[in-house]
């Protein structure tokens, strides 16, 4: 486990921990003294201007015990003076009992002039080699005088190595207190990636019965649902796959046996030939005939074949048209009439489609033909046959209606598939292989419908509809 994802995290909180306070003992010192000079120039400016607002109200004639009472609550030393330097009040006793101000501090004000001149202030820090900080702040009141303060601070390292030793102790306390929680909110976020984990494993070994929990709608909690989703897509389509290769594996049976049949007939009729010819030359033209028969119907299991493939698989391309539902079924009735011109059964139209249809012509008259042809083949001999079409929402319906025997209807699913025939007794000699209706049902998805089979009173109905097109 030393690419636990739960480890990483841990390691991570910790680290981060540790860094954030090297960061924050590393800014504490890089930055104390600005931060130190920042804070006091903002103090000591704020103590200068009530100083100021004081001295106006008391016409800058202020006692000693005012002046103190205001530099006791900044912590700082203040001395005015007028324009002349001549001191006018000062907190600290030894420059109170002078008349004018030290040297020094006239050279500071004379080297900040021109600052006072622009802005009315000017500020000034200095920190000595024992880091000891001293500030000087200096107000210039116009016509008036100066306002100077002083404040000192002392033990500046004293008092950071204080705060770092807090912070150490605060981190410490963070560390101990944070682990635990770090621990389990790894073991919170790490749980659902686990168990998606074990799915996904599953899945890789074809097992799609498992699902992953779904505790929240996160980010983990939607990939816990594209999981599943995955999982069930999966599944089905290994499902889809699996019958397809049954139905392929029945289908090059079926199309064997179909086969074998006439090539059976051609190889048993040609290899008596030369017999014929020598002892019976008579009957020649009679095993020439069965011969061609048999191979005009390989030749038309192997047409029907290619037909069926291409249409499944979408590599036909449709040749649309605008056409009438009219011209539909003079198409298949003309069809009829060549392909059956014997049969003399009842044969009913009605065409209650008012516009006209945007699709395949040829793949949709095929289609509706193939429910004719089956009609004709398995139905009542010279029985009833009803087309019929109409609309309905968006779809163009369309219906074939023969007498005779109904559909079991554990076989009605199964007619669809290709060689699939409810009486294999009597297919031979009808001239069926079990292609045609899988031809009308891949006509009808083709144009974004489908097909259906139901028993009805008196016989059988075969429907095919169609998606509506905008012309």
């Amino acid at each position: 486990m030393t690419d636990s994802l739960r480890k990483k995290y841990i390691l991570s909180g910790l680290t981060l921990i540790i860094f954030f306070l090297l960061l924050m003992i590393g800014f504490s010192r890089l930055l104390k003294e600005s931060l130190v000079e920042q804070w006091n120039r903002s103090r000591m400016e704020h103590l200068a201007q009530k100083t100021i607002q004081e001295l106006d109200k008391q016409d800058w004639d202020i006692s000693k015990e005012d002046m103190d009472a205001i530099a006791f609550e900044g912590n700082a030393y203040i001395t005015v003076v007028d324009e002349n330097m001549k001191i006018l009040v000062a907190t600290r006793n030894w420059e109170a009992s002078r008349e004018y101000l030290s040297p020094m501090t006239y050279e500071t004000i004379q080297r900040d002039q021109e600052t006072l001149e622009k802005t009315g202030s000017s500020f000034s820090s200095n920190f000595d080699e024992n880091n000891k900080a001293s500030f000087v702040q200096i107000n210039k009141v116009p016509n008036r005088g100066y306002v100077i303060i002083r404040k000192s601070v002392t033990g500046l390292n004293s008092s950071m190595r204080v705060m770092e030793i807090c912070s150490v102790i605060a981190a410490c306390i963070t560390l101990l207190c944070g682990i635990p929680v770090i621990i389990y909110l790894s073991g919170r976020m790490v749980k659902p990636i686990r168990e998606i984990n074990k799915v996904t494993e599953r899945i890789a070994g074809l097992d799609f019965e498992e699902m992953v929990p779904v505790t929240s709608r996160d980010e983990l909690g939607r990939l816990a649902e594209s999981v599943n989703t995955m999982s069930d897509k999966l599944k089905d389509a290994m499902e889809g796959l699996q019958k397809d290769v049954e139905l392929r594996n029945e289908l090059v049976r079926n199309m064997a046996h179909e086969l074998k049949t006439p090539v059976t007939v051609v190889m048993g009729y040609a290899e008596n030939m030369p017999y014929i010819a020598q002892k019976h030359p008579e009957k020649l033209e009679k095993y020439c005939a069965v011969i061609a028969d048999e191979c005009e119907r390989m030749d038309s299991i192997i047409q029907q074949m290619l037909q069926a493939s291409l249409y499944e698989y979408g590599e036909s391309s449709m040749n649309r048209e605008v056409f009438s539902s009219q011209k539909l079924f003079q198409g298949i009735r003309r069809f009829l009439n060549s392909d059956y011109p014997d049969w003399e059964g009842s044969w009913e139209e009605k065409d209650e489609i008012c516009g006209e249809i945007w699709g395949d012509y040829e793949m949709l008259r095929r289609g509706i033909y193939n429910f004719v042809k089956n009609a004709v083949r398995y139905g009542k001999k010279n029985g009833r046959i009803c087309i019929r079409a109409w609309e309905e929402e968006n779809r163009f319906h369309f219906s074939v209606f023969n007498e005779g025997e109904p559909i079991p209807e554990e076989e009605q699913e199964k007619i669809w598939n290709v060689f699939y025939k409810v009486n294999t007794a009597r297919t031979r000699e009808r001239g069926s292989f079990g292609i045609g209706l899988s031809i009308a049902k891949q006509a009808a998805r083709s144009h974004g419908g489908d097909v259906d089979v139901k028993n009805v009173p008196g016989g059988v109905e075969f429907g095919l509809y169609i998606k509506k097109e905008g012309l």
